[in-house]
């Protein structure tokens, strides 16, 4: 009896180490939020499993049934958490999927390497596997493709949605229960990269993309040199020598500052990042990695500050860029458009009576005293005027045109004035006996100063 407890004993250990585990570049890690405990595959005989807060790896045996060598496997492919004991092992480029489950793993596909989606932000949600983007071929892609099990093949997802993320592969992605939120990513233009900078929420329920805003400066910023897992979901990131947590629910992000963070490399993180699994290398061994869990507040003791993740975008950068020219085109013929109506509405004032007194001042004291004996006399021959402008030896042409330009003058400023049109002022009309001769008429619409007011 006491030798069975013995080798009891002595199994249990064996399953059993320290907080630290020996691994390799290629190691797969996760948190398996169904088991709640960490995971990590390095090795095609077995794997580990820590729950938070226990401090002790325990080993799992598995059979490896997978034609392709164990190495050529991880190095192509990236591990998710599906169900309880349960972990797919999908290509990074979508396609091959391959199953850890009930001590065994295999393929369960059929399907084919597509090669089409490097870089896609890749997550499981109610026993599917989700990939958007990613670059293959040459192209950055906009394809949404989903890995359904029953079928054991790929398909692209329905969007019910009008408006859905553009081009990109790369991204910085957070998975929040049912909301799939998606963050900037590489954009190539003319083969230049662009990190873009824009926010999406994908609710897989509903399957409607909804775009939230543009990521916050101080974010943006930095993401061009976040060690990110590459395919997978981040809420916790490194930047040099400093963490980021992510609470996309807040809209918010967290910066800590810690020298640890310099050696660290893949980091995972449990429920409500309590706790973070991370790879630690050694300066003087590059080839030297090794597994640890800890408490997330053992790595915050100092705080940098709170910022928000993303900010409502403005109206103008919501549209595409082809759009500007069309948008231009239509704003200069608006604009156009309105100055026309305003040229016309100013000349149609113009044209209106703004004044129908006239006054000393505005004129000459010949043109004046020319007016009143117009207005006096209501109606008058033309030839009336010839005493203003007679002078000895002068033509009776020259004479003619000194009274015909007399009349134009007085004529323009009236119009100026009065703003009437000049053909109806001072109309001229043939005499009803002599038809040589012309008459001038008063506008009786037309009023003169009185001159008694004006010479005090």
């Amino acid at each position: 009896m006491q030798k069975l407890l013995f080798l009891s004993l002595a199994l249990v250990l064996s399953q059993l180490t320290f907080a630290q585990l020996k691994v390799s570049e290629r190691a797969q890690l996760n948190f398996n939020k169904f088991n709640n405990e960490f995971f990590v595959l390095d090795d095609s005989t077995h794997y580990w499993t820590q729950k938070p807060g226990s401090h002790r790896w325990v080993k799992h045996s598995f059979v490896y049934d997978v034609k392709h060598p164990f190495k050529e496997v991880m190095e192509m492919t990236k591990v998710l958490s599906m169900a309880k004991n349960r972990y797919y092992f999908v290509h990074e480029s979508c396609g091959n999927v391959y199953e850890l489950y009930k001590d065994t793993l295999k393929r369960i596909d059929e399907s084919f390497p597509h090669k089409n989606q490097y870089g896609a932000p890749m997550f499981a949600w109610n026993g599917s596997v989700y990939m958007f983007g990613g670059y293959g071929f040459f192209q950055v892609k906009d394809v949404f493709t989903r890995y359904i099990p029953s079928a054991k093949e790929w398909f692209e997802v329905n969007v019910k949605s009008t408006a859905m993320p553009s081009r990109r592969s790369a991204p910085l992605f957070v998975i929040e229960k049912d909301q799939f939120y998606l963050l900037g990513g590489l954009c190539r233009n003319h083969l230049k990269e662009i990190y873009l900078r824009d926010c999406w929420k994908y609710d897989c329920r509903t399957k409607h993309w909804e775009q939230l805003g543009e990521i916050h400066e101080l974010l943006y910023n930095k993401m061009s040199i976040m060690k990110l897992n590459i395919n997978l979901p981040n809420q916790v990131l490194l930047v040099n020598n400093r963490m980021i947590e992510l609470d996309i629910r807040n809209n918010s992000w967290s910066s800590f500052e810690n020298p640890m963070f310099l050696n660290m490399n893949k980091i995972a993180s449990s429920k409500n990042n309590k706790y973070l699994m991370y790879v630690l290398s050694n300066s003087n061994n590059p080839n030297d990695l090794k597994v640890e869990v800890r408490k997330s507040k053992y790595f915050k003791e100092f705080k940098v500050g709170t910022y928000p993740i993303y900010q409502k975008i403005s109206v103008f950068k919501r549209f595409p860029k082809e759009d500007y020219l069309w948008i231009s085109l239509i704003l200069n013929f608006l604009l156009f458009t309105l100055l026309f109506y305003i040229r016309r509405m100013h000349k149609v004032r113009f044209l209106q009576r703004s004044q129908k007194k006239l006054y000393k001042s505005d004129f000459s004291s010949i043109e004046w005293e020319v007016l009143r004996l117009i207005r006096n006399q209501g109606e008058m021959e033309l030839s009336a005027l010839n005493t203003y402008f007679n002078e000895a030896g002068l033509s009776h042409e020259t004479l003619k045109k000194r009274r015909e330009s007399f009349v134009k003058n007085i004529r323009i400023k009236i119009a100026l004035i009065t703003r009437k049109p000049i053909d109806e002022i001072l109309i001229e009309s043939k005499h009803n006996v002599d038809k040589r001769m012309k008459i001038i008429h008063w506008n009786e619409d037309i009023e003169l100063e009185d001159e008694s007011i004006s010479d005090k």
